[in-house]
């Protein structure tokens, strides 16, 4: 329950003075008998009875330093100005084309004419490529034409663990030996579920294990055959095919031409991609590939010199960063705070490096510090008492560098055409333009202090300690970056000792997400899975999340599902034979119903532990067997049994759930009805 706000302002000056009149007789035993506005000391009195008011009112104000210092213990900082990111995809438009051209990191961009103009800079040097075609192999069958049209290509065959993909890249000029050692791009693009997030997007994790073994390799002239990228040379942002991302390569100087085709002014290079020990939940689905791409942030660097002659050492002097002519196109956007850097440098070399902060209220007469003004593009100062004032000796340079731009404004949509800037040092080649392959993620104005309590009021309710068995199931299924669906926590459950409860010990299963028709409309056929395993990465990062957050002496284990093989034998009574598609209904029916991530009564998934019951399969075949027939028996099995049970319920453990594996469907003649009115 909340508390309700104290309030110290109840009372209004008419109520004092109300108040105060009625101690006047008896306090002055009757000696102050003239009580009107006019007499001075009423006067008087209505005056102290004003200032009083307005320290009450003051005294119920709660002041931003008070709300800060409370943040600061909850460990809630407002959150400063963020960068809007995307990815380009780079082109020349050099007329004649240049011979592989270089966009250096540090490249700005400008969104067609926007006005104000919006600005992206380049995060890293992108080899412009004279693409004219990718092709797509793999294991040896071209998928080319289904890139083309749009169709998901799987990089694994069902069931298999190993693939070898090929790459490849038609140029419309040869590789030249000045690109060697220069990297270029290739942007790989999944069918992924929403919780995992691309590469480009503010949402995106690090740091989770590959869930395969990858090898980037190309075809040498040196080696006579395949010769692998270096792991180090490997700039690999899909996370091992988990996501949708960039790899990076270095361009080999001994990388060898393809056999021309039907077109000799095209040379084909190829990459190859080896899969190995490969463990993912569902197959790679393969959406787009493209080249020449690199992601840039809706922010550029600037620095200026700050005039100080006219500052006098009161408080109240400032700094104001903009300061280009009207034409510039860098005029409009403000700072982001986080990369305003301030210096101080004195005639004998001595420099002083001052600290932003959020407020000069919690600062010392010696602290150098200062605050960054975004909406007014300014840093303000200390007044002496709560933060330094800015003396500024003679010959002092005073230096800002920071980067401009941030703000909701970068939040741009995808395929818009951007151009390289000209007329400015830091654009070291307007001859360079792009398309934005997806939209403009993450940029965001500074936070307010109301947003930020509002955060912080929101955080203590986040459930990030394991205690109790909700906990440990919510703490696992929100593991970001691995799509966990469904999570079972078996508390005193150890995987080495399943026939003890250990105390202490919280083994938790999880179920990873798998397409599903019912949660996803259509799904590809390599990319249905029945019965979902985690890969080895998923399970580590969920291990690393439950252990942050458990009590001491705990012990906690973080599993696949356990599927127990189930057999079924239906015996329906019809007058004429089911027809195929029937049949296959009532399979497909039985195995929703069963299955992990959609089945059950409540299509949520098949409770952990709940036995199968013939009567509830019975009433799932026989709504879709419908007037077809008569489902007259269920059989049930699983491993272990020697004969289907029909009449009771199967068990199964606690923390198991069940995976069709065959349905035997039988049918008979149904008995003539008789009987009725006649």
């Amino acid at each position: 329950m909340s508390v309700d706000p104290v309030q110290l302002d109840t009372l209004d000056w008419q109520q004092m003075v109300t108040a105060i009149q009625a101690r006047i007789i008896p306090d002055s035993k009757g000696k102050w008998t003239l009580q009107a506005p006019v007499d001075p000391g009423v006067t008087l009195l209505e005056l102290f009875a004003w200032m009083l008011d307005q320290r009450i009112y003051w005294m119920n104000q709660v002041p931003d330093a008070l709300l800060q210092a409370i943040l600061a213990l909850l460990a809630v900082t407002p959150q400063a100005a963020q960068a809007a990111v995307t990815l380009l995809q780079i082109s020349d438009t050099a007329i004649p084309p240049r011979s592989f051209p270089t966009a250096a990191a540090g490249t700005l961009l400008r969104l067609g004419d926007s006005n104000p103009p919006i600005i992206f800079t380049l995060d890293q040097a992108v080899t412009v490529l004279p693409i004219e075609g990718i092709s797509l192999a793999v294991n040896g069958v071209d998928h080319t034409n289904d890139l083309a049209q749009g169709r998901l290509v799987p990089l694994l065959a069902p069931g298999q663990t190993s693939s070898e993909i090929k790459i490849t890249l038609g140029l419309t000029t040869p590789l030249a030996a000045k690109a060697s050692g220069q990297f270029f791009s290739i942007m790989l693009e999944f069918e992924n579920p929403l919780d995992i997030y691309a590469q480009w997007s503010e949402e995106a994790v690090a740091n989770v294990q590959p869930p395969a073994t990858l090898t980037w390799s190309y075809t040498s002239t040196a080696a006579g055959g395949q010769t692998a990228f270096a792991s180090a040379q490997v700039d690999d942002g899909t996370a091992g095919l988990r996501r949708s991302g960039v790899v990076r390569l270095p361009l080999p100087a001994d990388w060898q031409a393809g056999p021309t085709g039907a077109d000799p002014s095209i040379t084909s290079y190829s990459v190859l991609l080896g899969i190995q020990k490969a463990a993912y939940t569902v197959v790679p689905q393969l959406a787009q590939v493209q080249v020449n791409v690199g992601f840039a942030h809706h922010s550029w660097q600037r620095s200026k010199q700050a005039v100080t002659t006219g500052w006098l050492p009161l408080p109240g002097n400032v700094i104001s960063l903009p300061s280009l002519p009207p034409e510039s196109l860098f005029q409009e956007f403000p700072p982001l705070e986080d990369t305003v850097q301030l210096q101080f440098k004195d005639a004998s070399g001595n420099v002083v490096a001052w600290q932003r902060v959020q407020t000069t209220a919690f600062s010392g007469p010696s602290d150098s510090v200062f605050v960054v003004d975004r909406a007014r593009s300014e840093l303000t100062f200390g007044n002496g008492l709560t933060g330094r004032l800015p003396i500024v000796p003679k010959n002092t340079i005073v230096s800002v560098a920071y980067a401009a731009g941030g703000g909701t404004a970068g939040n741009v949509g995808a395929n818009l055409s951007w151009n390289g800037v000209a007329g400015d040092s830091a654009s070291p080649d307007p001859q360079l333009s792009a398309t934005n392959l997806v939209p403009g993620d993450g940029g965001a104005e500074t936070e307010t202090l109301s947003a930020a309590w509002l955060r912080a009021q929101s955080a203590i309710n986040d459930r990030n300690r394991a205690i109790s068995k909700m906990d440990y199931e919510d703490l696992a299924e929100s593991t970001p970056g691995v799509a966990f669906r469904r999570a079972w926590a078996a508390v005193g459950f150890h995987p080495d000792f399943p026939c003890n409860t250990v105390p202490g010990v919280v083994t938790v299963f999880v179920v990873p997400y798998a397409p599903r028709v019912q949660i996803d409309g259509v799904v590809a056929p390599d990319a249905f899975v029945a019965a979902p395993q985690p890969d080895p990465g998923a399970l580590q990062a969920a291990q690393q999340r439950l252990n942050s957050g458990r009590l001491i002496g705990s012990e906690i284990y973080v599993v696949g599902p356990v599927y127990r093989p189930v057999w079924l034998t239906l015996t329906v009574a019809v007058d004429s034979a089911l027809s195929a598609d029937l049949r296959q209904q009532i399979l497909t029916g039985l195995q929703t119903f069963l299955d992990p991530l959609v089945g059950g009564s409540e299509e949520e998934g098949w409770p952990f532990g709940d036995p199968l019951r013939p009567s509830a399969l019975l009433e799932v075949a026989q709504g879709i067997v419908g007037e077809a027939g008569t489902v007259q028996s269920v059989g049930v099995r699983i491993d272990g049994m020697a004969a289907a049970q029909s009449c009771g319920d199967v068990a199964i453990n606690p923390y198991e759930l069940v995976r069709l594996v065959h349905v035997d469907l039988q049918t008979l003649r149904r008995a003539p009805s008789s009987g009725g009115l006649r």
